[in-house]
């Protein structure tokens, strides 16, 4: 229980006081800017295939007995999200190392789609489910990548 609490909350920042996801998402884009140049995007996919199934199993294991299944510290799903949401900066980064104005403009459009929730993401994020915990967040880091795609492209 202890691992899978470990993976839920990112190694507790689930725990902040104050807008975990938030503070797990602005973590992510930070390790991401620090260890960007040495992440092979193919890598980096299968690093976030491997924590979405990680997270899948944790979340279930940790809300297994809990009515609510998207509880606030319940960060894991953000990492993920946020991850999705930075892959663009790997594929069209012009240097070794992304930009650290994408990073923070990536954060800002996952964040957006994550609080906002436009339609489709709204309609995952009302199930009560590990699959809706985890996808809504894939969702909005697809969103997020997508117009962080358009602005690379510009």
């Amino acid at each position: 229980m202890r691992l899978t609490k470990l993976i839920v909350t990112f190694f507790f920042i689930g725990h902040a006081k104050i807008a975990p996801g938030t503070v797990a998402s602005l973590v992510t884009s930070l390790l991401f800017y620090v260890f960007a140049k040495n992440f092979i995007y193919h890598i980096f996919i299968i690093v976030i295939l491997v924590t979405t199934l990680m997270a899948f199993f944790s979340i279930s294991i940790y809300t297994y007995n809990l009515p609510e299944k998207d509880r606030s510290e319940i960060v894991i799903d953000e990492v993920i999200g946020q991850s999705i949401s930075l892959l663009p900066l790997l594929f069209f980064s012009e240097t070794t190392s992304p930009d650290f104005f994408m990073c923070i403009i990536s954060l800002l459009f996952f964040r957006f789609f994550d609080i906002v929730k436009p339609y489709p993401i709204n309609k995952f994020d009302k199930m009560n489910n590990t699959f809706g915990v985890i996808f809504d967040d894939i969702l909005a880091g697809i969103f997020s990548a997508i117009l962080l795609t358009l602005i690379l492209n510009l």
